[in-house]
């Protein structure tokens, strides 16, 4: 039962994992089309910062992802070691 909760943890880590990177393109994409060219009142300077933005939202989504990966790693090397 816990093996089956563990796969779907991991698969579902992956999941996010992948949305962080599609959201750092995205924000990327969106920084790079502002400072190329902005649209109405929009200033240049915004594109730098869509890109911290972004780049920050997918360092915090990557990093819990990884640090949930890491906890069930330790957890299966702990259950290993008990039994």
């Amino acid at each position: 039962m816990i093996e089956k909760n563990f796969g779907f943890i991991k698969i579902s880590s992956r999941l996010i994992k992948i949305a962080a990177w599609t959201f750092l393109l995205l924000g990327v994409t969106s920084g790079i089309a502002t400072l190329v060219a902005p649209s109405g009142n929009t200033p240049r300077w915004m594109g730098v910062y869509f890109i911290l933005i972004y780049g920050f939202g997918f360092l915090l989504i990557y990093f819990i992802t990884s640090i949930g990966d890491l906890l069930l790693e330790i957890w299966q090397f702990l259950k290993k070691e008990r039994f």
